[in-house]
């Protein structure tokens, strides 16, 4: 409710306890989605996912330099994602590691459904996996919505501050690589949409410092927009300002 404060700042009271209820049953449907999506087909994925501009994809990968997409924790991740073989490129989703770790592994085998999508654990040696996926020109997206290594900077975000990752600002910077908003809600009863956005590339100024800030309050606009449009599937059940704690 604190965070839903934040983000839904003019709507009553009312109407943000009906969000975090919704919220809530959001957060059911994704964990029944990851439980079952291993017993679909590709085709039966498929079938429950409109796919929205993926053209701006297949455009972006001919600059050869991969992409960065940057996202929110928003919809069913674990299920949508599960479509690379058939959109034919590889996609790798940066995750929080969940204890115990026997936990942790058989989320990532449920995730793993699809051959193509591939998970990189948040710890001492994802950078150098991103790098090596943006370099042989796949998909990597980065959540930027919570502080989960913590390491984040203090962000402007839905008009407050906020601690917040700059990670993905600083790889774009430093490789030149496609920045694409996505987003997944879910449209109807069983139904999602997978929505890739226009995106852009970052352009160093010669201030490291002003450059990273620049971009990542860039990349949390997008992200802004994004929950906006579908608050019930926002599914971040931490406190992300420092008045939710």
């Amino acid at each position: 409710m604190c965070n839903l404060s934040h983000v839904l700042a003019d709507k009553p009271l009312a109407e943000r306890r009906r969000v975090s209820r919704a919220m809530f049953r959001s957060t059911i449907r994704n964990y029944y989605d990851l439980l079952r999506v291993h017993a679909l087909s590709s085709e039966q994925r498929l079938a429950q996912v409109e796919l929205r501009n993926i053209h701006l994809v297949y455009e972006a990968f001919k600059r050869g330099r991969g992409i960065m997409a940057i996202a929110c924790h928003q919809g069913s991740f674990s299920f949508v994602t599960q479509l690379a073989s058939l959109v034919d490129f590889d996609f790798f989703l940066t995750v929080e590691p969940v204890e115990p770790p026997e936990l942790f592994e058989f989320v990532r085998k449920l995730r793993g459904a699809d051959p193509r999508n591939h998970t990189i654990a948040i710890g001492g040696s994802e950078v150098r996996a991103i790098f090596r996926a943006l370099k042989d020109n796949h998909m990597v997206c980065l959540a930027i919505d919570r502080d989960v290594s913590g390491n984040g900077k203090p962000l402007s975000f839905f008009g407050a501050e906020a601690i917040l990752p700059t990670g993905a600002a600083e790889i774009a910077l430093r490789t030149g690589t496609y920045v694409m908003p996505i987003q997944i809600y879910r449209i109807a009863k069983g139904r999602h949409a997978l929505h890739f956005h226009p995106g852009f590339v970052a352009e160093p100024s010669g201030d490291k410092a002003a450059d990273l800030i620049n971009t990542s309050t860039r990349m949390l606009g997008e992200i802004e927009r994004m929950v906006r449009v579908a608050p019930e599937d926002w599914v971040v059940m931490q406190p992300v300002w420092p008045d939710c704690q």
